[in-house]
């Protein structure tokens, strides 16, 4: 895995993808950490435009960031909702999910699927440059503050509002709530994601409300005193 290889790689699929790439660095599920300097000289390619860091490794997420300032920009179309709103986006709509039954017909027994009404979205443009999420939810306040675009969580499989309070907060400069709130999901998030793994987080979405199931072979469920441990730890984090 020298350098030369490593470059050679994420160019060549940036260069074919037809859509941007972002990286992913989780040395604990591969046998490689992707230097600082191999991530500045990804982020000068058009192609790539952020990454994904779940070593855990604050000093280098702050190094990731500042040495990937230089990367190039690019204008992009963003809403204040998590709507779909390219025309890529739009398109990929399921069929049939656009049907809409009219309330004064439901107490009548009819059913009949009329068009949805139509509100535009609200769209802007925005310059962004390449953008370094973290992977770790014990660190995204802390990594916010560094100037990390945001974070991709595996916490917030089973916990997205705990997990956007956070990011909610620190965006309304409210740094005595955000570090409150960081600091409520910091011991459940470690001991379910990081100790527990896939079928820790498997079962905490399953607890919460969501759809975890039962983890793949040769993965094996977590157990009873687990389960109960993780119902203990998500009392109040339910969503």
């Amino acid at each position: 895995m020298s350098s030369a290889a490593v470059l050679h790689y994420f160019r060549s699929v940036a260069d074919r993808s037809p859509l941007p790439v972002v990286l992913y660095n989780i040395p604990r599920c591969v046998p490689y950490d992707i230097p600082v300097e191999i991530i500045a000289e990804l982020a000068q390619h058009p192609n790539i435009i952020g990454i994904k860091d779940s070593s855990g490794d604050f000093p280098k997420l702050v190094a990731t960031i500042a040495a990937t300032q230089a990367g190039g920009r690019r204008t992009v179309t963003v809403t204040p909702i998590f709507e779909a709103v390219t025309s890529r986006m739009l398109a990929a709509q399921p069929e049939g999910s656009g049907s809409f039954i009219a309330a004064g017909n439901l107490g009548e027994g009819i059913a009949v699927a009329t068009a949805p009404p139509v509100a535009p979205i609200k769209t802007r443009t925005k310059e962004v440059g390449f953008q370094v999420l973290t992977g770790a939810a014990g660190q995204l306040h802390a990594a916010l503050e560094a100037g990390a675009s945001g974070g991709i969580l595996g916490f917030a499989a089973c916990a997205p509002q705990a997990c956007y309070e956070i990011y909610q907060a620190w965006k309304d400069h409210d740094q005595p709530l955000a570090k409150e709130k960081q600091q409520r999901i910091v011991a459940p998030g470690k001991r379910i994601v990081a100790d527990l793994g896939i079928s820790g987080v498997k079962y905490a979405c399953d607890f919460n409300g969501y759809y975890g199931g039962r983890a793949r072979s040769p993965l094996l469920p977590v157990t009873a005193d687990e389960k109960r441990e993780i119902e203990t730890l998500l009392a109040e984090i339910r969503n």
